[in-house]
C-alpha cells in the first residue's frame, strides 16, 4: 500500500480546467419540451458519463465535463431521438436550441437497436462482440471461445498460435486456482456481451503468462430495475458404435440476473444452475521395444454445478464509490474410465496379452470469493485511484478407486485421495492521472500471497504406499509495480510501460524443502499506432512476458492413468519467458493484415515424454527455445445488407529447439489456419449463422498433430421488442474436431486420437425484462486479476 502512495505522490501535480454542455430543447412548434431525458454519453463506446431531465424551460446543462468528444441523446415522449456530437476542448459547449421532430410511428415499445461490428481492431486488443450470435446462443463461454479468430479450442485445451496457453478472464479477473476449463464449460453465453484479445499485454496487466482474453458478462447494471431469465438445453448427435458410447450425452441450463440501481444504491445478482454430461475417447498406440502396447480409453463424465455472484455499489457522492462482491461455486461431479490395454508383437499383431483399468473418479469444487473495493474521484478531470482487496477460499478433492483387471481374471484395487484446500490473498491500487487532453498517465501496485497444499494419499491393494502418496506444500508471494503514459500526438498514438513483479516461492514435499525461490524480473512494453488515412492505420506492440509453473506442474506427486501410463510434476521448474513483436494494418479499426514473431526462452513442456522400461511417463520440464512466426490476413464479408461476417487466414511458423533424453531436438513446421464467420439477417427479428475454423497438420511441441476442424451453424429468432430470444443451434455438424497425432523422438513412439463430445444441438430461450436502455458507466474489476489460472485440477 506504501509503494501506491508512492506512486500516487510522485505524479506530477497537474490540473485541467473542465467545461460544460449546455442546450435548449424545443418541439416542432419551437415550445419548450420539460422532462426529456439528456444523456451524456462517450462518443467511442456510448459509455453513460452523465444524465438529467430538461427543465421547465427545456434548459439543461452539464458542468464540469472533461475534454473529449462526447454524444449528447435526447428522448422524450412521441417525439424522434436525436444525437448531437459535442467535443469540450478548452471553452464550454452551447448546443443552442435543439428542436426535435415528432414520431410519426408512435409504436407502443419500439427500441433502436445500434449493431456493432464483430471485430473491432483498438490499439493495443481485438474486442470481438458475440452478444447476439446467433451460433454463440445457448452455448458455453469455452464453445463461444472457439469462434474468436486466431483461437484454437480442442479438448478443453485454448491455444494462441505463438502465444500458448492464453490467461482467460472474466470481467478482469483470472479464475483463482480454479478448473478453467471447468469454468468456461459452466458460463452460458447469454451471458457474454464481449471478448477482449490482447495478444500483447501492457504494463497494467500481470506479466504472467502469453495473450489476455478477457471476457465480459453483461453486467445488467442498468438503471431501474432489470434482468434476464434464460433456459438451455441440448444434447450430443453421436452414433454410440462409433465412439464406443453406453449412454447419451446431454446438458440443461437455467440462469437468471437482476439488478436494482436507484439512486446512491446499486444491487445486482445472479445465480446459474449447469448439469451436463459429456464423454472423452482416446487411443493410444505406442511401441515399446519388443512390444506393441495399444490403449483405449473411454472416460463419460457428469457435472452439477451452482454458481452464484451478488453485490452492490454505493455512490457516496460525486467523488467516492464503494463496493462488495461476494461470488462463489458448488461443483460436484465424476467420471468411469475404462482403459484397455493390448500387448502385441509389432509385425505379427499376435495379442500376448491384456488388461483394463478401471478409474472411477468422484470429484468436489467448492469456492467462496469476496471482494471490497473503493474508487476515489479527484476532480472532474479524471484522475482517479482505485484500490481493492481480494480474498478467496477454495476446497478441492478427488477421490479415485482404480481397479486392475488382470486377463488370468486376477484383479486388485488401489485407491487415490486428493485433497487441495486453496487460500488467498490480494490488495491491490491503480491511478489514473489526465495530465492534459492528450497525455494520461497510469500507474499501480499489487501484492498476491497464496497459500496451497496439495494432500495425495495412495492406497495399493489396501496398503499406503509412501512412494506414491505425497503431501505437497507450497507458498507464494507476488509484488508488483508498474507505471505506464499514453500520448496523442495528431496521427500518432503513443503507449509505453513498465512492469516489475517479485516472485518469492517456497515449496516443501514430506517436510522436505524442494522449491525456494526469490527473484525480481522487469516486463517492458509499447504499442504505437499511426493513422495512415481515415479510414487505415497501423498499428505496431511489443511486450515481454512470463510464464510461470502452474502450482500443479511443481507438485511432485505421481498421478497413474494405468498400470504402465503415469505423470509426474517437478519442483524445479523455472519460469519461462518470451518476447513478442506484432505490426498490423487495420481498416476501419478492423484487423486486415498483420505479422507476429514470438520468441520464449526456457520453454516449459508440460508433457515431456519419458521411458522408463516397460512404463511410459511424461514430466513438465524447461527444454526448449522455441520461435514462432505468424502471418495474418483478414477480410469483411459482406453481400447488400442482409449477409456480413468476417474471414481470415493465418500461415504459422514453429520451431522447437531442445537438448533432451542425450539427443537434439530440432524441428520446424509451417501450417495454415482459416476461420469464418457469416450471419444471414432476412428480417430484423431473424438471423441464420455459419462459423468455424480450419487448420492444416502443425507441429506442437514434441507433437506432430493431424489436420482439425469444426463448422457450426445457427438460427435465432428475436420477439417481443427483441426482449426475447429463441436460438436453435448446432455444433460440430460434421464431428471432424478430433485431435490425431505421433511424438517420433529417440526410443519413444506413440500415436494418439482424442474425440470428445464436441457435436450438439441446443435450444436456448432468454428473456430481458426492466429497463434495458441505459448502460452503466461501472464495470468493476477486482485485484485479484493474475494468480486464477495455475491450478488443473481435472
Amino acid at each position: 500500500m506504501r509503494t501506491a502512495l508512492l506512486l500516487l505522490i510522485c505524479l506530477p501535480a497537474l490540473s485541467i480546467q473542465a467545461q460544460s454542455i449546455s442546450g435548449k430543447i424545443t418541439d416542432d412548434k419551437q415550445k419548450p419540451v420539460k422532462a426529456a431525458t439528456v444523456l451524456l454519453l462517450k462518443q467511442g463506446d456510448s459509455t453513460l458519463v452523465k444524465s438529467q431531465l430538461s427543465n421547465n424551460d427545456g434548459e439543461f446543462i452539464f458542468p464540469d465535463v472533461v475534454p473529449g468528444k462526447y454524444l449528447v441523446k435526447i428522448s422524450a415522449a412521441s417525439q424522434r431521438e436525436n444525437f448531437i456530437p459535442a467535443e469540450v476542448g478548452g471553452n464550454d459547449v452551447q448546443l443552442g436550441t435543439i428542436s426535435l421532430v415528432a414520431d410519426e410511428k408512435t409504436l407502443k415499445g419500439v427500441t433502436i437497436i445500434a449493431t456493432k461490428p464483430f471485430l473491432e481492431q483498438k490499439a493495443d486488443k481485438l474486442i470481438v462482440n458475440v452478444e447476439g450470435s446467433a451460433t454463440a446462443a445457448g452455448s458455453t463461454a469455452m464453445e463461444v471461445l472457439q469462434k474468436v479468430p486466431g483461437l484454437i479450442v480442442s479438448n478443453d485445451k485454448i491455444t494462441m498460435p505463438g502465444k500458448g496457453t492464453p490467461s482467460i478472464m472474466i470481467d478482469g479477473r483470472l479464475s483463482q486456482y480454479t478448473d478453467i476449463a471447468q469454468l468456461l464449460r459452466d458460463i452460458s453465453a447469454d451471458n457474454i456481451e464481449k471478448i477482449e484479445v490482447v495478444s500483447n499485454p501492457g504494463a497494467k496487466y500481470d506479466a504472467s503468462g502469453g495473450a489476455v482474453i478477457n471476457i465480459i458478462l453483461k453486467r445488467n447494471a442498468n438503471l431501474g430495475t432489470n434482468g434476464s431469465v434464460s433456459f438451455t438445453t441440448g444434447m450430443g448427435l453421436y452414433n454410440r458404435e462409433t465412439i464406443r458410447a453406453d449412454r447419451n450425452f446431454y446438458r440443461y441450463n437455467p440462469a437468471f440476473s437482476i439488478n436494482n440501481r436507484k439512486g446512491k444504491l446499486n444491487l445486482f445478482g445472479g445465480y446459474s444452475f449447469f448439469r451436463r454430461n459429456w464423454f472423452q475417447y482416446s487411443e493410444f498406440d505406442r511401441i515399446i521395444s519388443p512390444y506393441r502396447f495399444f490403449q483405449e480409453n473411454y472416460q463419460p463424465s457428469e457435472v452439477n454445478s451452482h454458481n452464484f455472484r451478488v453485490g452492490a455499489d454505493y455512490y457516496a457522492d460525486k467523488k467516492n464509490t464503494f463496493g462488495i462482491i461476494a461470488r462463489g461455486f458448488v461443483r460436484d461431479g465424476g467420471s468411469e474410465s475404462v482403459n484397455t490395454t493390448f500387448q502385441s508383437d509389432p509385425l505379427t499383431g499376435q495379442t500376448f496379452s491384456s488388461f483394463q483399468t478401471l478409474n472411477n473418479k468422484i470429484f468436489s469444487r467448492k469456492n467462496f470469493s469476496g471482494n471490497i473495493n473503493w474508487k476515489h474521484n479527484f476532480d472532474s478531470s479524471g484522475k482517479t485511484l482505485n484500490l481493492d482487496v481480494d480474498y478467496s477460499t477454495f476446497k478441492l478433492t478427488n477421490n479415485s478407486d482404480i481397479i486392475n483387471k488382470l486377463q488370468n481374471g486376477v484383479s486388485y484395487i488401489n485407491n487415490q485421495f486428493i485433497r487441495n484446500p486453496v487460500q488467498l490473498l490480494v490488495l491491490k491500487a491503480d491511478v489514473e492521472y489526465p495530465v492534459n487532453t492528450k497525455t494520461k498517465l497510469e500507474a499501480g501496485a499489487k501484492s498476491s500471497f497464496a497459500t496451497i497444499d496439495n494432500f495425495l494419499s495412495f492406497f495399493q491393494k489396501g496398503v499406503l504406499d509412501n512412494v506414491r502418496s505425497t503431501d505437497f506444500n507450497y507458498t507464494e508471494n507476488i509484488n508488483a509495480v508498474y507505471s505506464s503514459i499514453t500520448h496523442d500526438l495528431d496521427k500518432w498514438q503513443l503507449q509505453g510501460g513498465l512492469r516489475a513483479e517479485q516472485t518469492i516461492a517456497k515449496g516443501t514435499s514430506q517436510s522436505q524443502k524442494v522449491l525456494a525461490r526469490n527473484y525480481l524480473q522487469l516486463f517492458p512494453s509499447a504499442f504505437l499506432t499511426r493513422k495512415i488515412t481515415d479510414k487505415l492505420s497501423s498499428v505496431l506492440q511489443y511486450s515481454r512476458r512470463v510464464n510461470r509453473p502452474s502450482f500443479q506442474q511443481q507438485n511432485p506427486f505421481i498421478e497413474f492413468l494405468d498400470s504402465l501410463t503415469y505423470t509426474r510434476g517437478n519442483p524445479l521448474l523455472r519460469p519461462e519467458t518470451a518476447d513478442e513483436y506484432k505490426l498490423s494494418i487495420t481498416y476501419e479499426n478492423q484487423p486486415f493484415i498483420a505479422i507476429s514473431y514470438n520468441k520464449k526462452n526456457d520453454v516449459i513442456v508440460n508433457d515431456a515424454p519419458n521411458q522408463d522400461g516397460n512404463l511410459t511417463y511424461t514430466t513438465p520440464e524447461n527444454l526448449a527455445v522455441y520461435d514462432n512466426w505468424v502471418f495474418e490476413l483478414n477480410f469483411p464479408i459482406e453481400f447488400g445488407k442482409k449477409i456480413t461476417g468476417f474471414g481470415g487466414n493465418q500461415f504459422i511458423y514453429n520451431r522447437y529447439r531442445a537438448d533432451y533424453l542425450g539427443a537434439r531436438f530440432n524441428q520446424s513446421k509451417w501450417n495454415w489456419l482459416a476461420y469464418w464467420q457469416v450471419a444471414y439477417k432476412p428480417k430484423d427479428t431473424w438471423s441464420f449463422e455459419i462459423s468455424g475454423y480450419y487448420m492444416t497438420k502443425s507441429l506442437q511441441e514434441f507433437i506432430n498433430l493431424e489436420r482439425l476442424g469444426s463448422f457450426d451453424f445457427g438460427i435465432q429468432k428475436s420477439f417481443w421488442s427483441n426482449k426475447g430470444r429463441l436460438t436453435l443451434n448446432i455444433s460440430d455438424m460434421f464431428f471432424s474436431e478430433r485431435s490425431t497425432g505421433r511424438i517420433k523422438y529417440e526410443a519413444i513412439d506413440v500415436k494418439f486420437r482424442q474425440l470428445e463430445d464436441s457435436r450438439n444441438i441446443r435450444l436456448s430461450f432468454r428473456y430481458s425484462f426492466g429497463n434495458q436502455k441505459l448502460k452503466a458507466a461501472r464495470n468493476r474489476n477486482t485485484a485479484a486479476d493474475a494468480e486464477e489460472n495455475r491450478v488443473k485440477t481435472n
